[in-house]
C-alpha cells in the first residue's frame, strides 16, 4: 500500500490554499476543512468551534478511515490537518490496518499567521492560541514547508518532491 503523507499545520499556515495547488500532482489530497459545511457543521453536528472539542476524536477517526480508503487507489495520499502525530495515532488506534504515515508541517511566520487570522475575523485570544499551536507543532514535526515568502505553487512543488523522495 502506498504511504500516507500527513501535513499538519496550525490555523493560518496555508493548508486550504496549498490544497488548491496539489491537484496538479499525481497523488490524492484532502483537507480536514473540506467536510464541514460553511456553518462548521457535519451532519448537523458542530465540529469546528472550540466547544466542539468532545466530538473531535470521532472526526479524527473519520479522517483516518477516509485516508485509508483513498490509499486503495494505489497512489500516495496527502492529508492536510491540524493534528499532532499523537492525536493521529490515537485516532488510528481503532482503525483496522491503519496506513503508515510520513509527517511534515506547513508553517509561516507568526506575523503572517496573525495577519491571515485577523483577516478571517479571529479575535486576538484565538489568534494567540493558534500561535501557541504552531509553537507546539514546531517541536513535534521536523519536516517543514514554509508559506512565508513563497507562492502556493512553489510550496506544492516542494511537497510533491518530498512525496517522490519517500
Amino acid at each position: 500500500m502506498p504511504r500516507l503523507h500527513v501535513i499538519t499545520g496550525a490555523p493560518g499556515a496555508g493548508k486550504s490554499t496549498l490544497l488548491r495547488h496539489l491537484g496538479e500532482y499525481p497523488f490524492g489530497s484532502a483537507d480536514f476543512d473540506e467536510l464541514p459545511e460553511l456553518d462548521g457543521r457535519l451532519l448537523g453536528v458542530d465540529i469546528i468551534s472550540p466547544s466542539a472539542g468532545p466530538v473531535w476524536p470521532a472526526y479524527n477517526r473519520l479522517w483516518v478511515k477516509i485516508a485509508t480508503m483513498m490509499l486503495r487507489a494505489g497512489r500516495p495520499v496527502v492529508i492536510l490537518c491540524p493534528l499532532t502525530p499523537s492525536e493521529w495515532a490515537d485516532a488510528a488506534g481503532d482503525v483496522v490496518d491503519p496506513p503508515r504515515v510520513s509527517w511534515a508541517r506547513l508553517d509561516c511566520g507568526d506575523a503572517d499567521r496573525r495577519a491571515r487570522l485577523a483577516a478571517r475575523g479571529w479575535d486576538p485570544d484565538r489568534i494567540e492560541d493558534a500561535i501557541k499551536d504552531a509553537e507546539e507543532l514546531r517541536c513535534l514535526v521536523n519536516q517543514e514547508f514554509t508559506t512565508t515568502g513563497r507562492s502556493p505553487a512553489d510550496v506544492a512543488a516542494a511537497v510533491a518532491d518530498w512525496i517522490d523522495r519517500q
